[in-house]
């Protein structure tokens, strides 16, 4: 029981420490959710050990797979929103698999007549009176 306690809280410990590490959100976004999945499921394990009551493992363990059902989904559209809103990646990023797949905050706002770094209409010619109508 203590064992599982001590051992999620050093998952959570381990997770925090790569947060400063990180150099970007994305990979930010990793570490906390595998801390929030791991080390909070490996500390309700030890609760319900601690407990000893078929209740209340039933309960967490329906708290485990809520964990592991909807952390990776929320980070996944935070992630995807961090993109959308132009958050840049790591400059040592070797392979962007979204780009030209979202129009980008920095795409939405460009200046009139130029094209955003992650615009996917080539060949479409705007000039400025289009834009000014």
């Amino acid at each position: 029981m203590i064992f599982f306690l001590v051992l999620g809280s050093l998952v959570i410990l381990i997770a925090s420490i790569g947060l400063l590490k990180m150099p970007d959100i994305y990979l930010r976004m990793s570490a906390s959710t595998i801390a929030a999945t791991f080390g909070v499921a490996t500390m309700l394990v030890g609760v319900a050990l601690f407990f000893a009551d078929a209740g209340v493992a039933l309960h967490i363990l329906g708290l485990i797979i809520l964990l592991i059902l909807t952390v990776p989904v929320g980070a996944h559209t935070m992630g995807r929103s961090a993109y959308i809103a132009g958050l840049p990646m790591w400059k040592k990023t070797r392979h962007d698999a979204l780009k030209n797949k979202y129009i980008t905050e920095i795409d939405r706002f460009a200046p009139a007549g130029t094209k955003g770094e992650n615009d996917s209409s080539e060949g479409n010619s705007q000039n400025k009176e289009e834009d000014a109508v």
